[in-house]
């Protein structure tokens, strides 16, 4: 039986590697034709510019851009920065929740294009109208390819285990290697929990700035604040727990403070410039504390006084 010291579990069994693949036909195509007449015609050389043609109108594609732009932001909402070929650290914890939402976008993402493959033939028979002289049908893919130029993929992969390598090499030498790559991925980790420190101390940041500016005048209201400043923060309170996959006690500490002092509702906090005035002070005490923290110094742990109703 394994001892107690030996009972924490490894990071790899905490977090996984996650990356998502989206890919879209983007109606657009350079027309060296166009580009080579528009330079001619300002005196310019050929290659002082390109122009590019819109091949199909922007709500055709208005859609699917939509439901993949929303993936990639839930994908980094929910994941951490690891490398620079498309694979984040997706906490286990977390596993679930993004699993669900990425499949909840890829099940609208197909019929999206099944809708823009049906209204495909009837696009085109559009654009050579709008495109006039600029129409050519071989810029354009069959209704077969098209479907082709359109995907969306999840892939997942165990984050580097130490303990897995296990190729035939001399154990001084197996060793080192080990030794190495427990340092990269515990490195790629501490990235990872930095930028969640940043993330954090950024809606802090942002909240104590807003509700600072916001002020009521006998001619209105000057810098108004949307309701997702605080809808933003609560969103990432809650969910910043699933992705403290080093297990940082004062980031912990800190999201505490922020959940028992910032979380206001919004409409208080424009009715009540009490409530507006001491919350924004507190997001700005907050937030000095982060970046000193940030800066490589302790955040000193006294709690902040909670917030009383107007």
């Amino acid at each position: 039986m394994a001892s107690s010291a030996n009972s924490e579990p490894s990071l790899s069994s905490r977090a996984m590697l996650c990356g998502i693949s989206i890919s879209m036909w983007s109606a657009q195509k350079h027309d060296r034709e166009a580009s080579e007449e528009i330079a001619t015609r300002h005196g310019a050389q050929a290659d002082a510019g390109r122009y590019h043609k819109v091949l199909l109108p922007k709500r055709a594609l208005a859609e699917i851009r939509k439901i993949a732009s929303e993936a990639r932001s839930d994908h980094y909402f929910m994941t951490l920065p690891w490398d620079d070929n498309g694979y984040r650290v997706l906490p286990a914890a977390a596993y679930m929740e993004h699993t669900e939402k990425m499949r909840e976008l890829a099940n609208q993402f197909t019929p999206a294009v099944e809708s823009l493959v049906e209204q495909f033939e009837q696009l085109v028979s559009e654009a050579e109208v709008r495109l006039g002289g600029l129409f050519r049908a071989d810029d354009y893919p069959t209704s077969r390819e098209l479907r082709s130029k359109f995907s969306f993929e999840t892939r997942v992969m165990p984050l580097p285990d130490a303990g897995d390598f296990r190729v035939a090499l001399g154990d001084e030498e197996k060793e080192r290697i080990k030794r190495e790559i427990t340092a990269a991925v515990e490195a790629s980790l501490q990235v990872a929990s930095r930028e969640l420190w940043q993330r954090l101390y950024e809606a802090v940041k942002h909240m104590a700035d807003r509700l600072g500016a916001y002020k009521v005048t006998e001619e209105g209201v000057e810098h108004p604040f949307r309701d997702s400043v605080v809808i933003n923060l609560v969103k990432l309170v809650d969910f910043l727990p699933k992705l403290n996959v080093t297990r940082d006690p004062e980031l912990e500490h800190m999201t505490e403070q922020v959940r028992a002092s910032l979380l206001v509702d919004p409409k208080q906090l424009r009715e009540s410039e009490s409530v507006r005035a001491e919350t924004a002070k507190a997001a700005m005490s907050i937030a000095d504390r982060m970046a000193i923290y940030m800066s490589g110094y302790s955040v000193p742990t006294s709690p902040l006084p909670m917030m009383e109703a107007a």
